[in-house]
């Protein structure tokens, strides 16, 4: 073979019209699929980093969720002007500390089984006020129950009175501890079915503890701690001029 030959093989034929526009249609499709494949890519990964911060989201939430707490306002209303005060936030971080929830507690279990009144559970109420008391405030509840006038004998299972605890406040001064619990009474005709209108009251209560291990167990077991009430006053949270303070809403 010539040499003339070998360069007519090497010479290129250029493409015809159709054949360049085939090629110009195949690059085109190539480059868009390229594109498309590159979008993609940029799509999943902002999927993935959008997933990634939900994923962190919740499981910042999730750790934040048992420090959540709802703080309720207190406000309270004169019921003669109808002026409302602020009075602050109910937060159980204000709690100096464990002695102060054992005085409330006391304090509002005392009064509630003072100033209640259910024929069914008198007893049990009886027994734990007397065994919660220090012997002249114990003999002063226990007139309650003597006479033709006795306060079972009035109202026997006709009546029922129910005391809410509105809020209990503790300080001290030079007689010793003292609690003042602001409660409302509603009182019930069983027979009737009826509900009169609940009634305040604010008790200012002495009191002390005298733990001892004399005594019956069952008693010891109610009152473990010795808590004794030393003073007991009641009074109307609004009660008319010159009406004198009575020693119990329900006596």
């Amino acid at each position: 073979m010539s040499k003339t030959a070998h360069k007519a093989e090497a010479v290129r034929v250029p493409p015809s019209g159709e054949q360049a526009y085939f090629a110009d249609a195949l690059g085109w499709e190539a480059d868009r699929e390229a594109r498309r494949e590159k979008s993609e890519q940029r799509a999943w990964r902002v999927a993935g980093a959008a997933s990634l911060l939900a994923v962190i989201a919740l499981v910042g939430i999730a750790t934040l969720a048992p420090f959540r707490r709802n703080v309720p306002y207190l406000f309270a209303m004169e019921k003669a002007t109808g002026n409302v005060e602020f009075v602050g936030a109910i937060d159980d971080r204000r709690i100096a500390g464990y002695q102060e929830l054992l005085d409330k507690h006391w304090a509002q279990r005392y009064i509630v089984a003072r100033e209640s009144y259910n024929y069914k559970l008198l007893q049990s109420d009886y027994d734990t006020v007397l065994g919660m008391s220090n012997e002249p405030v114990a003999r002063d509840f226990a007139r309650l129950y003597e006479g033709a006038y006795a306060r079972d004998a009035k109202y026997g299972a006709s009546v029922e009175m129910r005391v809410t605890i509105l809020s209990v406040q503790l300080s001290a001064n030079g007689a010793g501890s003292q609690a003042v619990i602001r409660f409302a009474k509603s009182t019930r005709r069983v027979e009737a079915e009826s509900n009169d209108a609940p009634q305040y009251f604010v008790a200012t209560i002495g009191y002390e503890y005298k733990p001892t291990m004399a005594g019956k167990e069952k008693d010891l077991i109610a009152n473990p701690l010795g808590y004794r009430v030393t003073s007991y006053r009641v009074d109307a949270e609004i009660a008319p001029i010159g009406a004198p303070s009575q020693k119990s809403p329900a006596s």
